[in-house]
């Protein structure tokens, strides 16, 4: 009695609560509001504040540092094609795995309460989208929400050249036919 559900158990349940769409919409607005996490910081040394929150869309993680005697950093991560899944961490931690199993973002959470919230909410948003593809939204972050723009732009370079090999691919397909195909659609008009 007391104890808090560890999420270890919360990463692959079975998602049946998502039919209730009025549960999962208020879970939504409450990580939209965001809450106040800790990330360890110039080496595990230190630890800065960060507040969390989840874009208007759904479509990405937003952060930004406060209360840090340096330049403030903000950041986002786009839920729609750079995370795999969210694990958790000791007591209130959260970790969000990217799609190569890199870590993108550790952060903890000032209660395990918030964090179990986070993980099943984000867990089961990945999960709907998994299941429904045709809900997942477009993706808004763009190298004005991060300070990391390198990243972004060589996470965008490499979305771009995806994009024109699968064109390309498309394309091969039908040009590999030659004049075969043209011949054929010039006889049906005539």
């Amino acid at each position: 009695m007391g104890q808090a559900l560890s999420c270890a158990c919360l990463e692959h349940m079975p998602m049946e609560s998502t039919h209730d769409t009025n549960i999962n919409n208020e879970r939504l607005e409450v990580l939209k509001k965001g809450n106040k996490f800790m990330r360890n910081a110039y080496l595990g040394l230190t630890q800065q504040e960060l507040f969390v929150n989840l874009s208007e869309n759904t479509s990405a993680i937003q952060w930004k540092t406060e209360n840090t005697w340096t330049t403030a950093e903000k950041g986002e991560i786009d839920l729609t094609s750079q995370v795999k899944k969210f694990k958790s961490t000791g007591d209130t931690g959260i970790q969000v795995i990217g799609l190569d199993n890199n870590v993108l973002l550790e952060i903890k959470a000032e209660e395990t309460s918030i964090r179990d919230q986070w993980m099943v909410c984000l867990t089961e948003l990945l999960h709907s989208w998994a299941d429904h593809p045709e809900s997942r939204p477009k993706s808004t972050v763009t190298a004005e929400g991060t300070t990391n723009k390198a990243e972004y732009f060589k996470n965008r370079e490499q979305e771009i050249l995806a994009r024109e090999k699968a064109s390309a691919e498309r394309k091969a397909k039908y040009a590999a036919g030659g004049m075969k195909y043209t011949a054929a659609a010039m006889a049906n008009r005539a």
